[in-house]
């Protein structure tokens, strides 16, 4: 089976519901990835990834997904 191609992972991307930057960090308690909206007024967040990329593949699809809820 082919890997869909994950885009480049190595630089930040944009929140699924406000598309702000978003961090991707390392979350010291459970050794895991998380990634954060860095706006304030938003708390939309990802976490307990076992890598960092795929943290950012999670939050690519997961603004795949809340474009295909509002089409």
């Amino acid at each position: 089976m082919a890997r869909r191609y994950a885009g480049d992972v190595r630089w930040g991307w944009t929140c699924p519901r406000c598309n702000a930057e978003t961090t991707v960090t390392r979350d010291p308690s459970s050794e895991t990835f998380r990634w954060e909206c860095d706006r304030e007024d938003c708390e939309t967040l990802g976490f307990g990834f076992r890598s960092r990329r795929a943290a950012r593949i999670a939050l690519r699809e997961s603004a795949e997904e809340c474009r295909d809820v509002y089409r």
